[in-house]
């Protein structure tokens, strides 16, 4: 059985039950992290269209390299 390199925890509101954020250790991607939700619901579709985006492919634990099809993310 391959060795766990990862663990996560998704933290959610105790109001709406949102996830908030997600942090832990995933040993491919450099160790721990956090990642935040954020609201873009005041965001012009152009601030949309020009916010960086980084794709990283955990589908197929080649986290360092771009998806072939990103399209539909």
């Amino acid at each position: 059985m391959a060795k766990k390199t990862s663990e996560n925890h998704h933290v959610f509101c105790n109001h709406c039950g949102v996830r908030i954020y997600t942090y832990g250790h995933v040993a491919e991607i450099g160790g721990d992290y956090v990642a935040v939700a954020l609201s873009l619901d005041d965001l012009s579709p152009a601030e949309l269209a020009a916010a960086p985006v980084q794709y990283m492919n955990g589908r197929d634990d080649d986290w360092f390299h771009t998806p072939a099809e990103t399209r539909h993310l």
